[in-house]
């Protein structure tokens, strides 16, 4: 896993409006939401949309300490806030504190999720699983070849959001870029093709959920 290096929040290049995953920890649990940037006061505080749960805001105290990602261009950025300030009915947003600590990494083939996800390809249901996911591309196994090398291919496929479960459905065009013959695991058993996509231009709310997957496997790992 890539280490995170330090960096400053022009780096980041955030823009009003953009989606943001939140983290919040819960005892032993790390509770995950998604969100969008209202605005900020440089070097003062950041202003961010309530999350909504269940139709309702969250509950979040003043002084709770969140953690921030944001995904700009090929680099993750992982802040770290405070809730200074909390707006609720009508409006239901927050102020926090001004992040001093931020990392970033770059998001590489190598940060990849380790899933078993039933796949369509070209509208054939379940002609493979994927097993492994990244916000860039994907390993796909399936019974036969699902195409040529360089050909490009129509997938979907759904998976859960932490933590309520909720689920998030993709459909996207890919770029098949490597297609490999598995070695039979028991004998005279038919061949298994393992097959590497390069997703193309991912709508960036379907990134944000994807990176969610791929923080959830490195925090396993970790």
């Amino acid at each position: 896993m890539d280490e995170g290096r330090m960096a400053t929040f022009k780096d980041i290049n955030l823009q009003v409006g953009a989606r943001l995953q939140m983290a919040v920890q819960n005892g032993a649990k790390q509770l995950i939401y998604y969100t969008e940037l209202i605005g900020y006061v440089d070097k003062d505080y950041l202003i961010i949309k309530t999350p909504v749960e269940n139709g309702l805001s969250i509950q979040i105290q003043v002084g709770e300490q969140v953690t921030l990602r944001i995904l700009s261009g090929v680099d993750v950025f992982t802040l770290t806030c405070h809730v200074k300030t909390i707006f609720r009915a009508p409006h239901h947003y927050m102020h926090l504190s001004f992040p001093t600590d931020i990392q970033s990494i770059a998001l590489r083939g190598a940060i990849r999720a380790k899933v078993n996800l039933p796949v369509q390809v070209n509208g054939i249901a379940q002609a493979g699983v994927i097993a492994d996911i990244s916000v860039t591309g994907a390993a796909i196994i399936a019974d036969s070849a699902l195409g040529e090398l360089n050909q490009e291919a129509l997938i979907s496929f759904d998976f859960p959001i932490k933590p309520t479960n909720q689920s998030a459905h993709i459909d996207t065009s890919v770029t098949i870029r490597s297609i490999q013959q598995l070695p039979s695991k028991k004998k005279d058993a038919p061949p298994r093709f393992s097959h590497g996509v390069l997703f193309h231009e991912l709508e960036l709310t379907n990134q944000v959920m994807l990176l969610n997957l791929v923080y959830e496997s490195m925090n396993r790992l970790s």
